[in-house]
């Protein structure tokens, strides 16, 4: 397992606060630094202020869905960089290819399996850092 030798900032954007807590606490353990928004609008105002190499972004959220915030960052030169994994209950086919074609790096069902979270992550961020 490749692990970044800085901690990488991140951001977890869920409405629902158990889901905040075990991707937090999972990624807290490989020291990466750590932030949450509660919603779409939120986590896209703090992708806009903060300096994040990764965020995990829920799909279906109050005030702004995720697809909404995907799009938001694809449309921004600055924000555009960063690495967005998605991440959904939904286990549908559709979802997963809207995702994918709207730009996102990567796609985790919930619930998120630890270990899969942690390669996912470290494979994004690796990928973040040769280009």
């Amino acid at each position: 397992m490749v692990i970044a030798s800085e901690p990488a900032r991140l951001l977890i954007v869920d409405d629902n606060k158990i889901n905040r807590m075990i991707l937090s606490r999972t990624l807290e353990q490989q020291n990466h630094i750590v932030e949450t928004a509660t919603d779409g609008k939120e986590g896209l105002e703090k992708i806009r202020t903060g300096s994040f190499d990764l965020v995990l972004l829920d799909i279906e959220m109050p005030e702004m869905n995720g697809f909404e915030v995907l799009e938001a960052c694809l449309k921004d030169v600055e924000l555009r960089q960063i690495p967005i994994i998605m991440t959904s209950a939904m286990d549908e086919l559709d979802a997963v290819v809207k995702c994918v074609e709207l730009g996102a790096e990567d796609y985790l069902t919930k619930p998120v399996n630890p270990i899969l979270l942690r390669a996912r992550v470290n494979a994004s961020l690796e990928k973040k850092t040769f280009t």
